[in-house]
């Protein structure tokens, strides 16, 4: 009797410790961020492309995250569906320059452990992938872009506002 509820609990933990491991394993990035530094120092970003935006307001639920944000006094909702999915919009883009256009934008996010991948694509053939993680009260966001001029890497960090 004792040997069948040793048994019992053994395989009552195989099926509860993973479940718990995985929900640990999805953190909530969700809040106001406000930006702190960037590796390498004052990264402009690529022409203009993926340059880190001074606050950042990320909302996250079971089924999406959305990342609002802006640069050149232009401000930008981008929604990223966590069951991989692709989600696709057409929303007007404002340049360096301040001129705008309407362009097609396609976002997919993905799991990478206690990571999340963020890609982001648009018709002016721009290209970024932000990896976001949590540390210590920090959002971390490693930053890759690809564009038709110089593709540039970076680190940027945010701190938590309110």
């Amino acid at each position: 009797m004792m040997l069948k509820r040793i048994i019992l609990l053994l395989v009552a933990l195989t099926l509860v410790v993973p479940a718990a491991s995985w929900a640990q394993a999805t953190p909530d990035f969700s809040g106001t961020w406000k930006f702190a530094a960037s590796t390498p120092p004052n990264y402009p970003g690529s022409a203009g492309w993926g340059v880190p935006s001074p606050t950042i307001v990320v909302k996250q639920s079971a089924t999406q995250i959305t990342v609002e944000s802006g640069q050149y006094g232009g401000q930008m909702t981008v929604v990223y569906k966590l069951d991989g999915s692709d989600t696709i919009w057409e929303a007007p883009s404002v340049t360096q320059s301040g001129s705008t256009a309407v362009v097609k934008w396609r976002t997919k996010a993905r799991w990478d452990g206690d990571k999340l991948i963020l890609f982001t694509w648009n018709t002016a053939l721009n290209q970024l992938r932000d990896i976001l993680s949590l540390s210590g009260g920090a959002l971390t966001i490693v930053r890759g872009t690809e564009q038709p001029g110089p593709s540039t890497n970076a680190i940027l960090t945010y701190s938590k506002g309110s």
